[in-house]
């Protein structure tokens, strides 16, 4: 049996929290009746809001902030068409951090240092901001401030227009049962944007408390599996990859429970993957597109499309030489304007992703842009299993070690690798590009193979050769994108 929503206040005996948790109830509240408003205005009233918003945005980072008036200088002040304006990088923006907010108490130094401590994840920063992080597929490291009106704006997006089917929106709430049992399963020991949105809400909502629960993607999946069993998830939340593995667990018959919602996102998901997954579990998959940069850029529908979120995040899938794309072509990036967030103005972010938009109508009647993700998603290393020693009969001994490749990516950044490449090229070797090479990369590969060692060990799988390959790693010449987790043919043949 759930908590009763009313609860959601009970037990909170912090005025500043109580007062945090009702100002965040008022603003996604209003947001949410803003995004109902918009959703049934006719298409010239949504372009005028949306051309609003942009304007506005610009003025703003304009007037607060130092790197935003430099860099556009006098040029295109009163234009109202985003190419007007020219995109900018992650590269650009963090050498500029400081000059980049429109805060100034807000330094990269002192975030830096707050978000080295994970015992400080999801607290408010100067008391007022959420702050998260992100090394991406650029293998830049970023660091992301977030205010309360984009915070509000997130959390309305996903009340209002993720849906469950058969009324249930989000969370996917039975009638009578109250609060569902949440599952989050992510990399949690870090100020990633998932877990920290997600401990935020459990700080803010104490009922939330008894009713969800994290569970780390760095434990072997069998560990993972009676977690779940025990916990008896009626929701979950987490990546493809990890979904995907689940479904195999419930059709093999480890992992009995039976969510009435699945939630997943950070990754591509393929219609097959999809219908794997909803076919092992009974219930739907809600998709979301989002990154730690600007969150819920678009959501999942009945129809298995992607809608963008038109009204908050301006989008650009563009070439090479960031010209526009038309529909039914792949990008080579996407430029990426959040219209929410005012204290780390983004306009025209090159995001990396390459997308593609669909102009055909949808299914589901929603009018807004759908798209297609090309360009994401490292590969999942299938290892052979530790035997040596067990007391199992051979037969039992067959089943392959699964490990996702944002465990990978974990372990690698918390040993201060951040752009790498590991190709998993045989049964037991793997090799592991590291940028910068010389010296500094040999040090930061002993760093790595010891990572790496431990991860592998703990999952279970055999021993494994890691080698070093004195090259940088390859990045897409597409659209520039860094595949840090690969998995060569040959690897797969044998595992």
């Amino acid at each position: 049996m759930g908590t009763d929503i009313r609860s959601a206040f009970a037990g909170a005996f912090d005025p500043w929290q109580w007062l945090r948790a009702i100002d965040d109830a008022w603003r996604c509240g209003a947001f949410c009746w803003d995004m109902r408003v918009y959703d049934r205005a006719d298409e010239t009233l949504r372009a005028t809001i949306r051309r609003r918003r942009f304007q506005a945005l610009v003025e703003h980072a304009r007037s607060r902030s130092a790197f935003y008036r430099e860099y556009y200088g006098r040029g295109a002040r009163d234009a109202v068409d985003p190419a007007a304006y020219p995109p900018v990088t992650r590269q650009a923006l963090m050498a500029r951090f400081d000059d980049w907010v429109t805060d100034p108490r807000l330094k990269l130094d002192e975030l830096s240092d707050f978000v080295s401590d994970p015992r400080r994840i999801a607290e408010p920063y100067l008391g007022q901001y959420t702050v998260w992080t992100s090394s991406g597929t650029t293998g830049v490291p970023g660091v992301y401030v977030q205010d309360a009106q984009a915070l509000a704006v997130y959390a309305a997006l996903v009340t209002s227009r993720f849906d469950f089917g058969d009324g249930a929106g989000f969370p996917p709430i039975a009638p009578g049962l109250g609060l569902p049992r949440c599952a989050f399963i992510a990399a949690i020991d870090g100020h990633f944007a998932g877990i920290v949105s997600w401990e935020r809400q459990r700080r803010l909502y104490p009922a939330l408390g008894p009713v969800t629960r994290a569970f780390s993607i760095l434990q072997p999946l069998r560990e993972l599996v009676d977690q779940l069993n025990g916990w008896r998830p009626d929701f979950i939340s987490t990546y493809p990859t990890m979904l995907s593995l689940l479904a195999s667990e419930s059709r093999a018959g480890r992992l009995r429970i039976s969510p009435r919602g699945l939630w997943c996102g950070g990754e591509g998901l393929s219609h097959s993957e999809r219908a794997d997954i909803e076919e092992a579990f009974g219930c739907r998959v809600v998709e979301d597109y989002g990154a730690s940069e600007c969150m819920n850029m678009a959501f999942g529908c009945r129809s298995g499309r992607l809608h963008v979120n038109d009204d908050w995040v301006v989008l650009e899938p563009v070439d090479e030489s960031y010209r526009p794309v038309p529909p039914g072509e792949p990008s080579a990036t996407v430029l990426v304007t959040n219209l929410a967030n005012r204290v780390q103005p983004l306009l025209r972010y090159d995001l990396g992703d390459s997308v593609c938009i669909d102009a055909t109508p949808c299914a589901c009647g929603c009018t807004r842009p759908s798209l297609r993700v090309e360009g994401r998603g490292d590969d999942i290393l299938v290892l052979e299993a530790d035997d040596a020693g067990s007391a199992r009969p051979a037969s039992a001994r067959t089943e392959p070690v699964r490990i996702l490749p944002l465990a990978v990516e974990s372990v690698l950044e918390e040993a201060g690798i951040v752009r790498f490449q590991l190709t998993h090229v045989a049964k037991d070797r793997v090799r592991l590009r590291i940028d910068p090479g010389g010296e500094a990369g040999l040090a930061g590969f002993r760093r790595a193979r010891v990572a790496l060692g431990e991860l592998f060990r703990q999952q279970g799988a055999a021993p494994m050769h890691i080698e070093y390959e004195p090259h940088p790693p390859e990045c897409s010449p597409v659209s520039g994108k860094l595949r840090r987790v690969r998995v060569t043919a040959e690897a797969r043949r044998e595992t």
